[in-house]
């Protein structure tokens, strides 16, 4: 009886990641709108019935969907983004995530995804919590970037507002993959990448130059 369950088990969480990979297939070729039970049930060749019983409804497949690729990207660059201990690094490492957002598809995902739980008071926040997890790896980057800088060693360290910084570089960085989407080109995105860098390289240099200034 006990194996009998734990096949059973296995075989509804292989079921659950095969709508999983349809429903982000789908986002991607059809976008938000076309993601019905039929088109999901169609990409991945099972019956639609299948989404309602494992997730209850089309909503709840995409924000399962949403949260295995963000725990699949978080899982590939933990440990680029964990080795980061300057601003430059960080943003080369958010320059390369995006290019790899953007020859995989999975930017057109995001946005579509996005762009249907803006609308949606259930499906907005449930969004939202897997950026949290986001959040909470840029600000451990973000303290460990500031503690290996020269104000790591300052009274100034405390008075960092970390949190505050790790949500906005979440933020802004989510605005460029969506942007992204509107630029075919891709030349404004890249060039924006190429001004934030100038920027951290400035920062960094004046915040030495202003902790070496104190301390004289």
């Amino acid at each position: 009886m006990a194996k009998a369950k734990r096949r059973s088990s296995a075989s509804g969480d292989e079921t659950k990641a095969k709508i999983v990979d349809a429903t982000l297939q789908t986002l991607q070729d059809q976008g938000i709108v076309g993601a019905s039970a039929r088109a999901i049930a169609r990409t991945g060749d099972f019956n639609q019935a299948l989404i309602f019983y494992h997730f209850g409804s089309v909503d709840e497949a995409i924000v399962a969907a949403i949260g295995e690729l963000s725990r699949r990207r978080l899982e590939r660059y933990r440990t680029p983004l964990l080795e980061v201990d300057n601003l430059t690094d960080l943003i080369s490492v958010a320059r390369e995530l995006y290019q790899n957002d953007r020859a995989s598809g999975e930017i057109t995902i995001l946005a579509q995804a996005f762009a249907g739980a803006s609308r949606d008071d259930e499906m907005g926040p449930a969004m939202f919590d897997h950026i949290a997890d986001w959040n909470s790896l840029i600000e451990e980057v973000v303290r460990k970037t500031i503690a290996a800088s020269p104000m790591g060693t300052s009274s100034l360290a405390a008075a960092v507002p970390v949190r505050e910084i790790a949500i906005a570089i979440s933020a802004l960085f989510l605005g460029i993959e969506l942007l992204g989407q509107l630029d075919p080109g891709r030349a404004n995105t890249d060039q924006m990448f190429t001004s934030i860098t100038a920027m951290a390289q400035l920062a960094e240099s004046m915040l030495k130059a202003g902790i070496e200034g104190i301390a004289q």
